[in-house]
């Protein structure tokens, strides 16, 4: 494995960071990528904003229900583009 990545792998290992499924050798591949590349650096900095977003308490899920109503109203949609 490189120890300098393409800013395709370097984005596919932050996403294994964010998830704790990176070897270290793929953490540090990761920063040391994002100190040369600015825009890999923003790609981290935002992953790591959304994953603590979500994982607050205060995030609410939407409720089952309506998840399963919105599921019900696309399918209708789509079998109606269907028809046509």
């Amino acid at each position: 494995m490189k120890l300098f990545v393409n800013c395709k792998k370097a984005g596919h290992l932050c996403d294994k960071v964010q998830y704790k499924d990176a070897s270290l050798f793929e953490k540090l591949s990761v920063v040391v990528h994002n100190m040369v590349c600015k825009h890999c650096s923003d790609y981290s900095e935002r992953n790591l904003r959304l994953t603590k977003l979500i994982n607050d308490p205060k995030c609410k899920k939407m409720p089952e229900d309506c998840k399963k109503r919105i599921q019900q109203e696309l399918d209708r949609e789509l079998a109606k583009d269907q028809n046509k």
